[in-house]
């Protein structure tokens, strides 16, 4: 079957729950939704709210923040880790990770030692301090700062990030963002499979994962969207010859997208969903804004593909080099990009500024539009704890 690009993008918005009815949000739903979407980024930039609440947010109207974290460090029902980067995962999918973190494990004094200029057993003297006092963060080791790759960190941080991406400590809570370590065996929720998987069943579960997400995907997206280099899930031709092999046994259905030579893939029920869209069958016609640390927008050539809107982080570019704002949101109109919001929480005065706006070319925005983008921003306020927009654009 051919799929239009038109169909393609209308089922991925479905996949990421963004046209599921808003308001009503219980923490159950805040589960269901980071289980949808497979993980949740965390990120610690805090212009407005920090994008792992924006990407529920972006789903789920306003809703309570502290759910999210009652689920992570209160349930026990997500738990930090790397996937696509830092995010909260269900704890359901812990076992596949058990290899990124043995990975992380080789060699992690060595690296150690170079990165600090330290003796190795200092890691043993900081575990042992965890397995004695519980929860610790840096803040309870003393220590001189280095400046490396890894940032400004003293080595008792380096230390605990190590034994935290080997999977020897687990975040146990937050405390103002900052990340409190643990003994994995004492965070662990009772249940949880801890059985390291074979390498066939790893990354099948992450080939699956990812369609149940994105809808319509080819090879190379399998691993961008759980993209850390860790997780190691193989080259294109590897992915090509395990989508094959689902394919044969009827797990996946194999397909052409338009103007794309490479062959695509989805679950079953998603090629009958393809064809409903093919024929109209698409009533979501909202408008939502979406930071670009979201899951919808984490894979670049596929938006660039899908949706004809070319996304640009620009926070990392230096002033001169931004051709929009420092923290811009891209706007999505029913199924399509049009356009680009820059807002900033004032939080002297406890108003949303709205600093710049730009329009996709060729767009045309209607009254309709307008008047659901006023009503997004409406929300965006009352989430950040306002009901001032200054529009400054």
């Amino acid at each position: 079957m051919q799929v239009s690009r038109e169909a393609a993008r209308r089922l991925m918005i479905e996949r990421q729950g963004i046209t599921e009815p808003q308001g009503d949000v219980k923490k159950r739903r805040v589960y269901d939704t980071v289980d949808r979407l497979g993980c949740l980024q965390i990120d610690t930039i805090s212009v407005v709210e920090r994008a792992h609440h924006l990407t529920l947010w972006s789903r789920l109207g306003c809703h309570e923040k502290d759910l999210l974290g009652e689920l992570a460090y209160g349930d026990r029902s997500l738990f930090e880790h790397y996937a696509h980067a830092l995010c909260y995962i269900p704890f359901k999918d812990y076992r596949f990770y058990l290899s990124q973190m043995e990975r992380r494990g080789e060699g992690m004094r060595e690296r150690f030692a170079r990165r600090t200029g330290s003796d190795p057993e200092f890691i043993d003297r900081v575990l042992r301090r965890v397995e004695d006092e519980g929860p610790l963060s840096s803040s309870d080791f003393e220590g001189p700062r280095t400046v490396d790759g890894w940032g400004n960190w003293k080595p008792a941080k380096l230390a605990m990030e190590l034994l935290f991406r080997a999977g020897v400590l687990l975040i146990h809570h937050r405390r103002s963002f900052q990340k409190y370590y643990d003994l994995a065996e004492n965070i662990l929720p009772p249940g949880v499979d801890t059985s390291k998987p074979s390498e066939e069943e790893r990354v099948t579960f992450f080939a699956l994962r990812t369609l149940s997400a994105l809808g319509l995907v080819k090879p190379p997206e399998l691993r961008q969207y759980y993209h850390n280099q860790s997780l190691r899930l193989g080259t294109s031709k590897q992915l090509q010859n395990v989508m094959d092999g689902l394919t044969s046994e009827g797990e996946v259905d194999r397909h052409s997208l338009e103007g794309d030579s490479s062959p695509h893939y989805c679950l079953p029920g998603d090629s009958t969903r393809l064809e409903e869209l093919e024929a109209g069958d698409f009533a979501f016609d909202d408008v939502r804004m979406f930071v670009y640390f979201d899951n919808l927008l984490w894979i670049r050539e596929r938006v660039e593909a899908l949706f004809g809107f070319e996304p640009r982080m620009e926070i990392f570019l230096p002033r001169e080099q931004r051709v929009y704002g420092y923290y811009h949101l891209p706007v999505l109109h029913g199924d399509r990009l049009v356009a680009r919001v820059e807002p900033k929480m004032d939080r002297e005065r406890g108003a949303m500024v709205i600093r710049g706006y730009w329009l996709e070319e060729g767009f045309r925005p209607t009254e309709d539009y307008e008047d659901g983008l006023q009503a997004n921003l409406d929300s965006f306020a009352r989430f950040h704890g306002t009901e001032e927009i200054d529009w400054q654009a």
